[in-house]
């Protein structure tokens, strides 16, 4: 198994996340990809996108930058690829419906406004939203990209 990862990846912010795939002996490589951080050589269909929180999230989804996120939404869904969104956020934070409560410590957004377009994107785009704490990220990836790829959907 090999597994690509975005070049646009900054190295500080993943080193947990390499060291978890070295450590499991998953063989790993830098890689210009056009959708998502993560996927799973030979198994393109299928990408995991990592935001490091809500606060990124929202920037994404919300901001007046949103745009560029939008665009790579799109573009998964006009070539076929499952976009898995993993935000990293704490162990407060399981599932879509847990965002209401967040209290977004830099700016005007709501937790429940985030929540609304989280499912918005959704719903429209078919992208999966999913939460994980930091020091899960690395499974989680691992579990993502082979859970679907054992399902035959990636």
């Amino acid at each position: 198994m090999r597994v690509y990862i975005d070049t646009r990846e900054k190295p500080k912010a993943i080193e947990k996340i390499v060291a978890y795939f070295d450590k499991q002996g998953i063989q790993h490589e830098s890689k210009a990809l056009k959708t998502g951080d993560y996927m799973l050589e030979g198994q393109e269909r299928l990408v995991v996108d990592r935001k490091q929180s809500l606060q990124e999230l929202s920037a994404n989804l919300l901001s007046r930058d949103r745009a560029r996120f939008y665009r790579e939404v799109k573009r998964a869904r006009a070539e076929g690829i499952k976009l898995i969104i993993l935000c990293e956020h704490g162990r407060d934070i399981k599932r879509i419906e847990d965002v209401k409560n967040w209290k977004n410590p830099y700016g005007k957004v709501t937790g429940k406004a985030l929540m609304d377009a989280i499912y918005r994107c959704s719903i429209a785009y078919g992208v999966e939203f999913l939460f994980c704490e930091k020091r899960n990220t690395g499974k989680r990836i691992i579990e993502l990209l082979t859970e679907e790829k054992e399902n035959g959907r990636g």
